[in-house]
């Protein structure tokens, strides 16, 4: 099949495929006999409108049936033939169908970069950890204490501070109609008019009072004018923190005493800098990857990681109780365009190291990632079912890709000269302040760094998000405009 392939960037081809008109012929053929008794034409019995009716009728819609027909059959093996491999799916540019002529059509797609092999053997690393000294401890332990505490009703006695109470309440504003409020909880607290109020009421017990809002209020409709209030106590409990002793020490799991859970405690926080020591590692390496590294990454792949960004900004509006229909969403993306195009690389990148080094993720690998997430979640599913519904969803290799991804790096940091920083507590504090803004909003990466073959990728369009443009005899850098 004749074929000629146009380069526009480094990622961005087009290529242009002519097919015999005898074929076009049978195609033409084909979508109209399945089309003829379908339709319904004034004049003619269903089924026998002539074929040049149709086609003045129909032209449109058959000629974009046969256009699909014929890219579906020949595109994958002209790319082939022509020495590329396409990782998305071709978008259309230019179509020629008529019958009794060669057919010819244009599709612009995407293709993989040639990724340079970062350097990645010898480096030096600075582990930023946490140290975990006994004050560390002491503030888990307390932590836990303060999770474990229970709220017992208050039998005989009145409401102090502290207290949490459950209260129906009715609101007279001056000037405004009464609003009702039921089962109100409110921990009492000291310096607040309102609660002030509550102190010495029992359950089932009315108060009414009346308290006038500080001129200085931001609400000027309601600054220095009088509120009426009427209270029922429905409910008054204590919150009772537990002892630290042996007692609470076997209440939270297999601890035969206090000094047990806290060596049980003191692991767990060392497991876990280690962990963020590592990933906080893992991050330096990919960003001076990323700073040193230069290709064009594909615009289809950028896009669904933008596809992703918007996604989950949605969701974290919703949950604010923002409507996302009113995000301006072409300006998000801009604004998250780079982060993108640096998410993607980073894939390729780590990748690359995967490949050069022969890294490999066998399936019982991936068995223990699913396990070891089922254990955290509380996942009631059997393992096998579990199994089966990740790799339905298409999920199963990301679970491999993050497994490579964590091997890869284990890897990088076996060949280099790793130095560890020990913080304490304000330095540490300090990092994760530093972190908190530099992070802030941003989503996850979409494409894991172990960087797997297949997934969606086959399903993105090649061509433009908002439209298909005409190829022009441009080849940008890698630090142009893309058509993304």
């Amino acid at each position: 099949m004749p074929s000629s392939l146009t380069h526009h960037t480094a990622t961005r081809k087009s290529l242009e495929v002519i097919v015999p008109a005898s074929e076009v012929d049978a195609e033409f053929s084909k979508v109209i006999a399945k089309l003829t008794p379908k339709v319904k034409i004034p004049g003619f019995r269903p089924g026998k409108a002539p074929k040049a009716v149709l086609l003045s009728r129909y032209e449109r819609e058959i000629q974009s049936e046969v256009a699909e027909a014929l890219v579906n059959r020949h595109f994958q093996d002209a790319a082939v033939a022509a020495g590329t491999t396409p990782i998305s799916r071709p978008a259309l540019e230019k179509v020629e169908l008529k019958e009794g002529a060669e057919g010819k059509f244009s599709a612009r797609f995407d293709v993989a970069p040639e990724v340079p092999l970062p350097v990645y053997k010898g480096l030096a690393v600075t582990k930023q950890k946490r140290a975990i000294d006994d004050a560390a401890v002491a503030e888990q332990l307390e932590a836990m204490r303060q999770e474990a505490a229970k709220f017992i009703p208050v039998e005989d006695g009145a409401a102090e501070l502290g207290h949490y109470v459950t209260l129906d309440i009715k609101v007279k504003p001056q000037g405004l109609k009464a609003m009702d409020y039921k089962e109100q909880v409110i921990e009492l607290t000291a310096g607040r008019p309102f609660d002030a109020e509550i102190i010495g009421l029992k359950p089932e017990e009315t108060r009414k009072f009346s308290i006038t809002i500080p001129e200085t209020d931001s609400n000027k409709a309601m600054a220095g004018k009088p509120v009426a209030y009427e209270v029922v106590m429905k409910a008054l409990r204590a919150r009772i923190v537990p002892e630290l002793n042996d007692d609470f020490a076997k209440d939270m799991g297999p601890h035969t005493s206090l000094d047990d859970l806290k060596a049980f405690v003191r692991g767990q926080l060392e497991a876990s800098a280690e962990d963020e020591a590592n990933s906080r590692a893992h991050q330096a390496i990919l960003e001076g990857f990323l700073d040193a590294a230069t290709f064009e990454v594909p615009a289809t792949m950028v896009a669904l990681q933008l596809n992703d960004y918007c996604q989950e900004f949605a969701e974290m509006v919703a949950r604010q109780g923002v409507d996302p229909k009113k995000i301006n969403w072409q300006a998000y993306r801009e604004s998250r365009t780079r982060d993108a195009e640096r998410a993607v690389r980073s894939g390729y990148l780590l990748q690359a190291i995967g490949n050069a080094e022969d890294i490999q993720v066998g399936e019982e690998e991936v068995d223990k990632e699913i396990r070891e997430f089922m254990e955290e979640r509380k996942v009631p599913q059997s393992f096998e079912a579990f199994k089966k519904k990740l790799d339905e969803g298409g999920a199963l290799n990301e679970v491999k890709g993050r497994v490579r991804t964590d091997k890869i790096f284990t890897h990088i940091l076996g060949l280099a000269t790793v130095t560890e920083e020990l913080l304490d507590a304000e330095a540490y504090k300090a990092l994760l302040e530093v972190e908190r803004r530099r992070e802030a909003g941003a989503p996850a990466a979409r494409f894991d760094a172990g960087g797997v073959e297949g997934g969606d990728l086959e399903d993105q369009d090649g061509g433009d998000p908002d439209a298909v443009v005409a190829a022009e005899p441009h080849v940008h850098g890698p630090d142009c405009d893309h058509d993304h």
